[in-house]
């Protein structure tokens, strides 16, 4: 068992296979993981459980219409629309930590409006063959994966702290278990969420430690939720194919071009999307009824993919960690945050060329070639710091990747790019400068992740051209696949 307590197999001292015949995902204790509850995929499951937790959720958004229209939306409880996130799950969009914003009164204020205008008819569809939830997205841009997920986690609550005590009670320790009182079932009359308690996993290890919670992987999508704002407006042109009524069909294309100029920007053919959809609101349940007809295929698909991320993302941390610790002194740095992060990023450097790191970032012989994906790997190792490492700040200008500091006046920004990327020699020259502005940060380090040869010699190129070649505080690492030492 590693020394390294990330996931949570190695927390509790269990084996992942252990997890995996459970079907539950193996989460990650110091990061949450970029995956997100998906309400389609419980409609499209052939479990009878999860076909009912989809008819609750949908239930649930049904009785919340109801009070939303009482009165004409007047002195509506608005609190009955809000829903903190579910942080004990792991899951969303923090590369540190897991705590999110939840939908609070924009989303209740939203709903509201809606239930009183656009979406008076939810419930009552006859194109599809059920009420999805994530319907009242599909002309909402702003409103994505997140917002479906933390609102899905929070109505299957109870499923779900049901599924982690029935693990914890058959698979961990009794030291490892704890009695908690979470608030989890909705009083229809009284109109309050009523508390019950469960046996969970805990964080033994800390002193007053939270509760965890275990979320099966076949409901899960790394993606958007499948039915969206993006995919609803590029599958438009699919949609409107879709209309057997060759009059409704005829209609609906002439209405759209009819709001387009001569020459359509994007946005123009954006708010004619929405004008036709508004004008033909049927259009949004024959969206709905492809999806729907292509259920399995999509479960599938997803299921491939969530795959895909697990053996890049949590099979790659723990072996990068434990490299790190016994090839170098990554975890002993402790000098200032800038030179804790140029050690750290030299060590990573070291070990991704010199002792076999660089086969973290391979998925066999094909490179992971996200940046996404090679920043929370990075970040994670960063777990045993004392520093304060914040991810994706955004401080007015644009999203940095990680700025570290300790306490106000020593701080550092931490940029990551791959040397494909096209708009690598802008970065290089300008955006650490702007992110050092914004942030207040003395300090900046670029990290550029090199996979083939061609890759090293552009950087090699690119640096020469900005005058930054040799700048240590540019940290080139070579990723490129190493011949075994036993065949040099």
């Amino acid at each position: 068992m590693s020394n390294f307590k990330l996931l949570f197999s190695e927390y509790f001292d269990i084996e992942e296979d252990v997890m995996n015949e459970y079907g539950a995902l193996n989460i990650c204790l110091s990061s949450d993981l970029p995956l997100f509850i998906d309400p389609f995929l419980l409609f499209a499951s052939e479990k009878v459980e999860y076909k009912e937790l989809h008819d609750n959720v949908v239930n649930h958004l049904l009785h919340l219409k109801e009070y939303a229209t009482e009165n004409g939306g007047k002195n509506v409880n608005v609190d009955l629309f809000r829903f903190p996130e579910i942080k004990q799950n792991w899951l969303g969009l923090a590369k540190y930590g897991n705590s999110g914003k939840g939908l609070g009164k924009r989303f209740a204020n939203g709903a509201i409006k809606a239930f009183n205008g656009f979406y008076n008819k939810f419930g009552e569809e006859e194109i599809s063959a059920e009420t999805h939830i994530e319907k009242l997205t599909l002309l909402n841009s702003g409103i994505g994966k997140d917002f479906i997920s933390d609102f899905t986690t929070n109505l299957i609550l109870e499923y779900l702290l049901k599924y982690t005590e029935k693990f914890a009670l058959e698979h961990l320790s009794k030291d490892h278990i704890k009695d908690f009182s979470i608030r989890c079932i909705f009083d229809k009359k009284l109109k309050i969420w009523k508390p019950r308690t469960f046996k969970l996993p805990y964080f033994f290890r800390e002193s007053n430690g939270d509760f965890i919670l275990l979320t099966p992987l076949n409901i899960l999508t790394i993606d958007d939720s499948i039915i969206n704002n993006a995919d609803f407006v590029s599958n438009f042109s699919n949609v409107t194919r879709s209309l057997e009524n060759e009059s409704l069909r005829s209609a609906v294309n002439d209405f759209f071009r009819g709001c387009l100029p001569k020459k359509p920007s994007q946005q123009d053919k954006l708010d004619a999307f929405i004008r036709t959809v508004e004008e033909f609101p049927d259009l949004i349940d024959y969206y709905i009824k492809l999806k729907e007809d292509k259920r399995g295929e999509i479960s599938a698909v997803t299921t491939a993919k969530i795959e895909d991320i697990r053996s890049k993302l949590v099979d790659a941390l723990t072996p990068l960690c434990e490299l790190l610790n016994e090839q170098s002194d990554f975890y002993k740095v402790l000098p200032n945050s800038y030179e804790e992060s140029l050690q750290r990023t030299l060590f990573l450097k070291d070990v991704i060329e010199n002792n076999d790191g660089y086969r973290i970032f391979y998925d066999g012989s094909r490179p992971i070639a996200k940046e996404d994906t090679i920043q929370r790997i990075f970040r994670l190792t960063w777990y045993a710091s004392p520093y304060d490492v914040n991810s994706e700040v955004n401080n007015g200008r644009g999203p940095a990747d990680y700025k570290v500091s300790f306490g106000s006046g020593d701080s550092t920004i931490v940029e990551f790019k791959l040397a494909k990327s096209s708009s690598l020699k802008r970065n290089l020259e300008n955006q650490t400068n702007i992110y050092k502005a914004a942030s207040k940060s003395s300090n900046d380090i670029s990290v550029v992740l090199c996979y083939t040869s061609s890759d090293i010699r552009k950087v090699q190129k690119v640096l020469r051209e900005i005058g930054k070649e040799g700048h240590e505080n540019i940290v080139v690492i070579d990723a490129t696949p190493k011949t075994s030492a036993s065949k040099v």
